[in-house]
């Protein structure tokens, strides 16, 4: 699967998890071979913050080898969080970070909070900068982000991250990035079928999809029905 040739890109959230070392990984696979490994399987994995900001002590050359360890076509996406887009000069810090994969990072999702709509200047000039380094979409956690915030998202075009439950999912038809983020921990095969057909309606030339898995850990069955899914759509 690459981007080249997969209508919608399907992933994990985050490829370290201690569940999968008897169902995927083998036992004797080194830890810093498993990337590298996931990716011979999907095309794209999803790093939440913790994973590379919030505390991992990575500095940008030790996320810029992330790069070496997959092939051409293989994507990051790097989640950014609320507080951290909220902060402008850590916000400059984590676009550096970001930069280091190059054309690896295939988008910046940056998650809101209440207090995003109190700088709506800070906001705006944020979602500039990261459309410099990547796509980007916007995550809202669930809150309503206000007029203003949803004025410049349709004037950037830049579509917010589908939870795969809500109806309104109108978002994802615009924008060069359109992410479904869905939990596969009570997601049966109809709903997960409904889902690709979402991701499905929002591709196209101009627009990568992607469908990300979560979960305690990601379920590997799933990833792998939603592939035989996606094939027989």
């Amino acid at each position: 699967m690459s981007v080249e040739t997969h209508r919608v890109l399907m992933g994990a959230c985050g490829w370290k998890h201690q569940a999968w070392l008897d169902d995927f990984y083998s036992e004797d696979l080194p830890e810093e071979w498993q990337l590298g490994y996931y990716s011979n399987e999907f095309p794209v994995v999803y790093v939440s913050s913790k994973d590379w900001l919030d505390g991992s002590n990575l500095d940008n050359s030790e996320i810029s080898e992330w790069a070496e360890d997959v092939s051409g076509s293989f994507r990051f996406i790097l989640e950014v969080p609320a507080d951290v887009l909220n902060n402008e000069s850590q916000f400059i810090v984590a676009l550096e970070k970001a930069k280091s994969l190059g054309d690896f990072c295939l988008g910046l999702v940056l998650q809101l909070n209440s207090d995003t709509t109190e700088n709506i200047s800070l906001f705006q000039k944020n979602i500039e900068l990261a459309k410099s380094v990547a796509s980007v979409c916007i995550d809202n956690n669930g809150i309503s982000h206000g007029d203003e915030i949803n004025k410049i998202l349709l004037e950037q075009n830049i579509s917010e991250v589908w939870n795969g439950i809500s109806k309104n999912n109108d978002s994802l038809k615009r924008g060069a990035l359109a992410i479904s983020h869905v939990s596969g921990d009570n997601l049966d095969m109809i709903t997960l079928r409904k889902v690709i057909e979402t991701c499905l309606a929002a591709s196209n030339e101009n627009c990568t999809a992607v469908l990300c898995i979560d979960g305690k850990p990601p379920s590997l069955e799933l990833l792998r029905n939603a592939d035989i899914i996606l094939n027989l759509l």
